[in-house]
């Protein structure tokens, strides 16, 4: 049995013996591309500046209604300490609309406005632009 067994692996040896190729060449070569793909994805991102996201702006402000009285009130968020003004207006954002500040949090103010009308926050923080926090009709 053991001159069977040598036999057979002179046979097999032999029969390997003739092939240079073989599928390592194969994998090399797709992680070699694998490799470089990766690479210029991660060069790319940083030439063309994908960074990190905003903070986040949470910003609660309400406005209720309760007959012909429009209450907004201001209930804080998160960043609540790099708000430079949250202003109130009532009837649209226009220079001729009542307007008026909550900075604080907790701080409400009342309005007597019988009809149906818009009303819009917006917020103001110290490093960005103003944006929208509550537009709605009332």
């Amino acid at each position: 049995m053991d001159s069977f067994l040598c036999e057979w692996q002179k046979l097999t040896l032999v029969r390997l013996e003739g092939r240079e190729d073989g599928i390592s060449e194969v994998v090399s070569a797709i992680l070699i591309v694998a490799v470089a793909v990766i690479l210029a994805a991660i060069v790319a991102s940083l030439v063309f500046g994908v960074g990190m996201p905003e903070d986040p702006k949470i910003i609660a402000v309400t406005a209720t209604r309760s007959g012909d009285n429009i209450t907004f009130t201001n209930h804080g968020g998160v960043g609540m300490d790099r708000v430079v003004e949250i202003r109130c207006w009532i009837g649209g954002v226009e220079s001729t609309n009542d307007n008026f500040t909550l900075n604080k949090v907790g701080a409400s103010e009342t309005r007597i406005v019988p009809e149906t009308t818009r009303v819009v926050v917006i917020g103001q923080l110290v490093d960005s632009e103003p944006w929208m926090v509550l537009d709605k009709t009332l």
